[in-house]
């Protein structure tokens, strides 16, 4: 199963991936440290510099055959 994560960023930018169950915490035990995290996401592969992350948010449920804006 995948799962959506938003990732905000210093700036303000936000990054919104979709990755595999298993990304979330192995990125979530990863925030706080220094260099560089390697995410795999539907989108592509991701270098996230964990020095810039201000915050990771899950989104509810399944990422499965999500289309538009609605949220489940």
């Amino acid at each position: 199963m995948s799962r959506r994560i938003e990732l905000g960023l210093e700036g303000g930018g936000v990054l919104l991936l979709t990755v595999e169950d298993d990304a979330v915490p192995a990125l979530r035990g990863a925030l706080g440290g220094d260099g560089f995290h390697e995410v795999a996401s539907d989108e592509g592969e991701n270098a996230i510099d964990l020095g810039k992350v201000t915050y990771m948010r899950v989104l509810p449920g399944d990422a499965n055959g999500r289309i538009g804006f609605g949220g489940a």
